[in-house]
């Protein structure tokens, strides 16, 4: 009996432990999803200096990318699949575009942050025409409204649209950004408003290019 009430106090013990893990974890997903969708301000400063730093440190060859502190490392094989389509109705996959560096930025027509990115975007793909870097910027929007949207506000960029999220790229808040090397494993990750154009940006992609 009294075997039998210990073995029961530590089953007990450990599950109690494993649901705290649990809501802990979820806890801090929601925690950030909740940052990103509302993009505070005070945030802003601290995404960009995230940026940079990842940067810095690959170019200094200090060892392996450091993922960002609220969203897992994630390999290629989930979001190889994912379907999208051109404005010019030309289907692609994500998988298609191994053997680049991609720059992938989950936009909305109605969202702010995401178009105050679009410039500084534009002028860093522009930067890099000439280099074996990607740029996608998939969104969720209606086709009829997209391209509404674009015929008052003309933008030059690879713009798709996907009927759904990738499975380890959810886009619930946006805009949301994912850096992925050429085989297709994403490397840096990043809800919020970023200026991308910045020498730092460049160098962390170029150095992507030669890995």
């Amino acid at each position: 009996m009294g075997i039998s009430a210990k073995s029961l106090f530590i089953g007990f013990g450990a599950g109690a432990a494993l649901t705290l893990l649990v809501l802990d974890l979820w806890g801090r997903h929601y925690a950030n999803e909740y940052f990103g969708s509302a993009r505070p301000r005070l945030l802003q400063p601290y995404l960009q200096q995230r940026l940079d730093d990842i940067a810095k440190m690959n170019i200094q060859g200090s060892g392996s990318l450091p993922e960002p502190p609220w969203l897992p490392g994630l390999s290629s094989t989930p979001h190889d699949g994912w379907q999208l389509k051109s404005l010019s109705g030309k289907a692609v996959t994500l998988g298609d575009f191994k053997g680049k560096v991609v720059f992938l930025d989950i936009w909305a027509t109605h969202c702010g942050p995401c178009l105050a990115e679009l410039p500084n975007i534009k002028r860093l793909a522009d930067s890099l025409k000439n280099e074996n870097v990607a740029f996608l910027l998939p969104t969720r929007d209606d086709e009829a409204h997209v391209r509404a949207f674009l015929h008052k506000n003309p933008i030059d960029l690879p713009i798709y649209l996907a009927s759904e999220s990738a499975p380890d790229m959810p886009g619930t808040a946006i805009p949301a950004t994912y850096i992925l090397d050429r085989q297709g494993v994403i490397v840096f990750q990043v809800i919020g408003g970023v200026n991308w154009d910045t020498d730092n940006v460049r160098a962390f992609l170029r150095n992507l290019e030669n890995q």
